[in-house]
């Protein structure tokens, strides 16, 4: 009989739950979903208003109600392996409860972000964990500091089937066309490294939040970069695919580790350079599977070589692209956790 598996996190289609479930339908589990922010949403109280405020201040028993449909439903499943995905309003008592009542599931808790980001919820359940999947290899031992009693370095992926690129015909081309793409949210940094390239010269498509407008540093100059709004899954796909070289401004927070647009920009077949990230350097090696920039007077250096050499540009996509898929997808990831959680085939 197929194992079964409850993903706990975000529901929607583009969500990292959505691509491990995916992942492990593929690897022929039964797959169940359940998102505890929506849960919350249904308890709360003043419709929209109550929401929003909940967001900022948690109300308890709004959270815990919620909690309680979560442990029903796991309940009801009986899944063989438990599985939260990133931060969720998860409770220990509900978790605690999960492991007295049905002993026999195993949990993990992945994590695909950087640690400023745990929250207290996301602490207080960490020792209840069977297994704890780290984004970031050095991350690990900090895990292990704050309560983990077992912390595994699994990075992030890729999702072929979310991120399928629509056909390539002359009006697409025409609507996404752009030498550098960067698609993702407003940082700081982001738009100093963005005004960098516009000021040697090279024009470059940002595809991200509103944020890029409101909170700039140069106003003036948002248009000449900014499409005006956000992308996801097939679109950002074929918008990647369009232009000659996708660049990943990986936050600062996140160093030393890779985030998640590394791997998503290696699927497109288009050449990809990085800010920091050293733990993937000896996997995905530079110049041969993608490009990588320590600031932004390299990032301008790097842009402008791949510009100019096209079979150089073709060669470091194709090789990334092959890798990516070869060994670097979800299901890859869910095999590694469902491996080390001792699911044998």
């Amino acid at each position: 009989m197929a194992r079964r598996v409850l993903c706990v996190g975000l529901g929607e289609s583009f969500q990292l739950a959505a691509s491990y479930r995916r992942a492990f339908s593929a690897l022929g589990w039964r797959v169940s979903g359940f998102d505890l922010d929506a849960a919350v949403r249904r308890q709360a109280r003043l419709g929209v208003l109550g929401a929003r405020f909940n967001d900022f201040v948690p109300v308890e028993s709004w959270v815990r109600k919620a909690n309680r449909e979560f442990l029903l439903a796991a309940l009801e499943v009986r899944p063989d392996l438990v599985l939260v995905v990133g931060h969720v309003p998860l409770r220990v008592g509900a978790l605690a409860q999960l492991v007295a009542s049905v002993p026999d599931t195993r949990s993990a808790f992945v994590w695909p972000d950087t640690l400023l980001n745990l929250g207290r919820d996301d602490l207080e359940c960490l020792p209840f964990y069977d297994l704890v999947a780290s984004y970031g290899k050095q991350s690990v031992e900090a895990f292990g500091r704050l309560g983990a009693r077992r912390v595994e370095w699994i990075p992030l992926a890729a999702d072929p089937e979310l991120h399928e690129a629509d056909p390539l015909d002359d009006a697409t081309r025409a609507r996404y066309a752009a030498d550098v793409i960067f698609i993702g949210n407003h940082r700081p940094e982001r738009e100093r490294s963005v005004l960098a390239l516009l000021d040697a010269g090279i024009s470059v498509a940002v595809w991200g939040g509103d944020a890029w407008q409101k909170s700039s540093a140069a106003p003036g100059r948002v248009d000449h970069y900014w499409q005006g709004r956000e992308l996801f899954g097939r679109e950002l796909a074929t918008a990647s695919s369009v232009a000659k070289v996708c660049i990943n401004l990986i936050d600062p927070t996140n160093y030393p580790a890779a985030n998640m647009r590394f791997f998503e920009n290696l699927l497109f077949g288009v050449a990809t350079v990085n800010t920091g990230c050293p733990e993937l350097a000896d996997i995905f090696r530079d110049a041969e599977h993608t490009v990588y920039a320590a600031d932004d007077r390299a990032l301008v250096s790097a842009i402008r070589r791949l510009l100019a050499d096209e079979p150089l540009r073709r060669r470091v996509a194709a090789a990334g692209h092959s890798l990516v898929l070869a060994e670097h997808t979800y299901v890859h990831r869910a095999r590694t956790l469902a491996e080390r959680l001792g699911f044998a085939g």
